[in-house]
């Protein structure tokens, strides 16, 4: 499969996609899902449903053991790595500023936590954007 962006990836996670029996999906992710970003540190991974959360649209794209992206239609079950787009680039200069390894986060859909994530390796958004 080839990647399902056209651009640099901005930055690498590890994600663990949380069960129904720990408030996630009740039915697996595929990959290409449009999973929101939120800052733990904005938006406290308790409880599992806040609708006041501050959330961008920063998309992942799962890999396998071997790097490659994950074909669409299998689902996913536990933890990945990704590759992290950031799709509204006129906020790279604020993501910039905060995303840095080790940074935790939660995958979002709607006011659901359905993901959590930490950064691993900065691509793209590193600082001098190499």
């Amino acid at each position: 499969m080839t990647d399902l962006y056209l651009t640099e990836a901005d930055f690498e996670a590890e994600i663990t996609i949380l069960s129904a029996e720990q408030r996630g999906r009740k039915t697996p992710p595929q990959n290409n899902i449009r999973w929101d970003f939120g800052y733990v540190e904005d938006n406290p991974p308790e409880p599992e449903r806040n609708l006041g959360a501050e959330i961008y649209m920063i998309w992942p794209n799962f890999l396998d053991a071997d790097g490659t992206p994950i074909e669409k239609g299998i689902p996913l079950i536990g933890t990945y790595k990704a590759r992290m787009h950031i799709l509204e680039k006129e906020m790279m200069d604020f993501h910039r500023k905060r995303i840095s390894v080790g940074l935790k986060f939660n995958c979002h859909e709607g006011a659901r936590i359905v993901a959590r994530g930490v950064v691993t390796k900065l691509r793209a958004i590193s600082p001098d954007g190499s």
